[in-house]
């Protein structure tokens, strides 16, 4: 299936508008068991929010997630190549926490990229909606970005991006960081966003991996919570 649009404006356009905070993605309403690192932490300021966020993008979501997306980019619009990576996906989110958010979210981005006419004719979103594969967000991600026409490099940033303006919107909606500290942290972030995009770009899909452990332990007690802002 061709790209979307082969002019390249129009497709920064709708890259914009996908990685758009108001685009009903269904990526805010998880932490991704942030919200439990934050709880337990009460004395964690700005610094170690950030470095939180940041080391969290480098070992754990460039190499696994973000990688996935390159690979999605890659395989797009192939459903079969797109159904495989998403079952490869599955056997790394092996946690409920970080299984629910990422297929929730998937599913969430298939249904408004379909609802909204992004990629009309994306048979891999079919096979979401379907319930036919689970539908990874990362997989997801990287085919809708590839139909739309962008460049590798920029679905990987935009994908990276996402994912830290997420985190730092957790921190921003509990209370626990300002709005413009958050938009600091992510300007003196940039070049290092670019580093990892580079990195993604270089790596095979046989070279996933996830170091995480103290998120994924906060996403695991996260569950057990009673009262919680977010899913995950």
């Amino acid at each position: 299936m061709p790209a979307t649009t082969t002019d390249p404006a129009v497709a920064l356009a709708l890259w914009m508008q996908l990685h758009d905070s108001a685009f009903p993605a269904g990526r805010m309403v998880h932490s991704h068991g942030f919200e439990e690192w934050l709880s337990e932490r009460p004395e964690a300021g700005p610094a170690q929010i950030a470095a939180a966020v940041t080391e969290y993008l480098a070992h754990s979501y460039a190499p696994l997630d973000a990688t996935i997306t390159a690979a999605a980019w890659r395989a797009a619009p192939s459903p079969e190549v797109l159904c495989t990576l998403d079952e490869l996906t599955a056997s790394y989110k092996l946690f409920d926490n970080a299984r629910i958010a990422s297929e929730s979210s998937g599913r969430q981005l298939a249904s408004a990229a379909r609802h909204s006419g992004l990629a009309p004719g994306l048979a891999f979103l079919d096979a979401v909606l379907d319930g036919a594969t689970p539908g990874h967000c990362a997989v997801v991600d990287g085919a809708l970005q590839a139909v739309i026409g962008v460049a590798l490099r920029t679905a990987v940033l935009g994908s990276l991006r996402s994912m830290m303006a997420s985190l730092l919107s957790v921190a921003v909606r509990l209370g626990r960081l300002g709005p413009l500290h958050s938009q600091r942290v992510q300007v003196g972030a940039a070049a290092d966003i670019a580093a990892l995009a580079d990195q993604v770009w270089g790596r095979g899909i046989d070279d996933l991996h996830s170091t995480a452990p103290a998120l994924e332990i906060s996403g695991m007690r996260h569950e057990t919570r009673t009262a919680r802002l977010f899913t995950t």
